[in-house]
């Protein structure tokens, strides 16, 4: 049984964070030739953006110009001797005043804000829960929901006393989970106040901008959520800004290291590494922050492995995930990232071009499989390699991949199917039932109960630590039956850990209650139930939740990094809606392409009411990742300006990914057959939805 998905959470990183291009050299990279700059002024503008582009090493600015489609009477070198808003990019700056104040006042990250700030009314948050986003405290659109929206924002303190005299309980015991919330940052910038006995704006003017020689960067002291925003800067201060975080003057670079450290987030199952440090998004070796203020959006990478630094700057606005895509084009550029070629890939000859078969060779990828989708129809599918490195034998249109928790799409739309029959209900307690499934449960508190919505979005607080992967529990047919190998304790394993509700915590075990709930109801067997609700509908021919396949099934081994076969896992009765489905891109995807169109009331398969329900949001996908929400089934990207739905599957030498745009109708499915899947999987998203221009995203 798998706890996690590697797939989002570890694997996932790649795409995830910055689109870094996995050919490039990252090493050194000198100046920027004449060929390289015109060819980011080509392709930036290929991709429709406009405003600031800086680059530099180290101290040395490589590139810096003003970037628009018609010139006209507009300013050539837009903010050299004026600055604009950050926006959240102010927030490392808060996280940095802390440090200083910190080391000035001999205090620990893990003091309690309370005994620095009287009036702050939660005991048990500390300074790092602020730092890191991991206090529970409400966002503020809880408190005030038209505060985006309104003509006139209320001044910080107005905000200070709202959120005062709207007390709530945290959303999760501290430290334990993530909730982006500007009320963190807005509490910190009130505590730097306190612990210096100065404005904000005083402080960091006099700490930071000062000592840096940062002349063109200010505070708007009239910010209402100062702390969280309100730092005015432009790019030539922020290469020094830069430069202190990689050469720190005033602190030791040990002072600052847990900037640039992941979050762990710990509670009684596990502890789950996110890349979010303090104030920044973070990457195995860089880390970056996004702003958007007064229309203007602006986007800080760092890449600390090679010292490069990035700074854009975008006037007439852009989503987190547009800035974000226009970086790796610099990347991309700068490192010399090669671009992916499907078609005619014996005709390459221009040296920064590489065909898919050549890549999956240097990643060490046996086989693969594609399906993309635009206008709501199939657009194109392909099967590149072999389905065994043994045999050699070819991957066809007809060859089954391990779709390991893509399963759950599956079962969530089968339940809600069931829901909208009158068979299932979403929303009855169903403690009675689970504690039939020998559910552990006593840790539920007076007036907790568990429904299946909570199990269909991770939400319910029930999961496994053990393991049902042994020969003991093979033919078992039911939860009740299967032994945890990991316990010396008799039972499945399963059982609350946290309030439901309260957090999301990837449930592979509230998946195998969810099937254990659809069998009972229908009397029917699993695999019985889904072609009945979903392959009979969806004309499904090779798609089976059938294990101990045989060579006539046409199926692709799983393969090690080294593309050594992998011994097949056959999963067990109770876990195939979690992850025992073999099924081909193009099925796969028809379900996903279905879910799209019944968003819009044109699917017979699924309702529009249903669709809206798998594709509403509960709240962050945090353990997956920072980027995420969590629906029913399915997870949500709303990083870009308009909303994709996702998921992915990983079983041992097997990793695939189903990526949609439900609004748009286009999307697509990658399948591999190797443990070195993740790395393909980033690259050919990246050069599809570019070549389609998709809506930008960041995951």
């Amino acid at each position: 049984m798998k706890k996690f998905p590697v797939l989002f959470s570890r694997l996932g990183v790649v795409l995830f964070f910055c689109f870094v291009i996995l050919s490039c050299g990252e090493d050194s990279i000198g100046s920027l030739s004449e060929e390289m700059k015109q060819e980011i002024r080509t392709r930036l503008k290929q991709e429709n953006f406009q405003g600031v582009v800086l680059i530099s090493k180290g101290s040395e600015i490589l590139f810096r110009e003003t970037i628009y489609h018609k010139r006209g009477s507009l300013p050539k070198q837009l903010y050299r001797k004026h600055n604009f808003p950050l926006g959240e990019v102010s927030k490392p700056f808060t996280a940095y005043a802390i440090k200083l104040l910190l080391k000035e006042k001999k205090i620990k990250e893990t003091d309690a804000v309370k005994n620095h700030l009287p009036w702050f009314p939660y005991p048990n948050i500390s300074i790092e829960n602020l730092l890191r986003h991991t206090s529970g405290l409400p966002k503020y659109i809880e408190i005030d929901p038209d505060f985006d929206v309104r003509k006139e924002i209320p001044k910080r303190d107005q905000i200070k006393a709202n959120f005062l005299n709207s007390p709530r309980p945290a959303a999760f015991p501290p430290g334990e989970y993530w909730k982006y919330t500007r009320i963190d940052y807005l509490i910190l910038g009130y505590l730097i106040e306190e612990l210096s006995g100065k404005s904000y704006a005083s402080f960091i003017k006099e700490k930071i901008f000062l000592p840096l020689e940062m002349k063109h960067s200010s505070v708007d002291s009239s910010d209402s959520l100062l702390g969280n925003s309100g730092i005015l800067s432009n790019p030539e201060d922020l290469v020094l800004w830069k430069e202190e975080l990689s050469h720190p003057k005033l602190l030791n670079a040990k002072e600052i290291q847990s900037l640039f450290q992941k979050t762990v987030l710990s509670d009684p199952i596990a502890s789950d590494s996110i890349y979010f440090g303090e104030g920044m998004y973070l990457g195995e070796y860089f880390h970056w922050a996004y702003g958007k203020e007064r229309a203007l959006a602006n986007l800080f990478y760092q890449d600390r492995k090679s010292d490069v630094f990035i700074c854009l700057v975008s006037p007439w606005g852009g989503s987190k995930g547009d800035l974000s895509s226009y970086k790796s084009i610099l990347t991309e550029v700068i490192f010399g990232g090669k671009k992916l070629r499907f078609k005619n890939q014996t005709a390459i000859k221009d040296k920064n071009e590489i065909g898919i078969d050549a890549l999956m060779k240097d990643l060490k990828v046996p086989g693969l499989g594609i399906a993309v989708y635009k206008n709501f129809g199939l657009s194109w599918k392909k099967n590149f390699g072999i389905k065994n490195a043994k045999t050699g034998e070819k991957i066809t249109d007809k060859t089954l991949f391990r779709a390991g928790s893509l399963s759950k799409t599956v079962t969530a739309v089968t339940a809600v199917k069931l829901a909208e029959e009158g068979k299932l209900n979403l929303y009855s307690n169903w403690n009675k039932k689970l504690k039939t499934y020998h559910i552990d449960l006593m840790q539920r508190k007076k007036g907790e109960y568990v429904n299946l919505d909570s199990l269909l979005s991770h939400t319910s607080g029930l999961t496994e630590k053990g393991n049902w992967d042994d020969p003991i529990n093979e033919n078992k047919k039911h939860l009740i039956e299967l032994q945890d190998t990991f316990s010396s304790k008799t039972g499945n394993g399963l059982k609350l850990y946290y309030t439901p509700g309260s957090k999301s915590r990837y449930s592979g075990g509230g998946y195998s209650v969810i099937q254990e709930a659809i069998t009972d109801i229908t009397k029917h067997s699993f695999s019985r139930v889904i072609r009945d609700y979903v392959g009979q509908p969806l004309h499904w021919t090779r798609s089976t939740f059938r294990q101990n396949l045989t060579e006539d099934d046409d199926y692709n081994e799983g393969h090690d990094p080294e593309s050594q076969i992998l011994p097949l896992k056959n999963f067990v009765t109770p876990e195939l809606g979690a992850g025992g489905l073999w099924t081909t891109p193009e099925e796969i995807g028809n379900l996903f392409l279905q879910v799209a169109l019944a968003t819009k009331g044109e699917s017979e398969f699924v309702s529009e009411s249903s669709a809206h329900y798998l594709l509403s949001p509960k709240m962050s996908a945090a353990n997956l990742t920072v980027h995420a929400l969590v629906g029913r089934g399915f997870f949500l990207n709303r990083t870009g300006s308009s909303e994709y739905f996702f998921h992915g599957g990983h079983t041992k030498g097997h990793k695939s990914l189903a990526f949609f745009n439900a609004k748009k109708g286009y999307g697509i499915v990658i399948m591999t057959n190797s443990e070195n899947g993740s790395n393909l999987i980033w690259r050919i998203l990246r050069t599809v939805s570019l070549q389609e221009k998709w809506d930008k995203f960041v995951n």
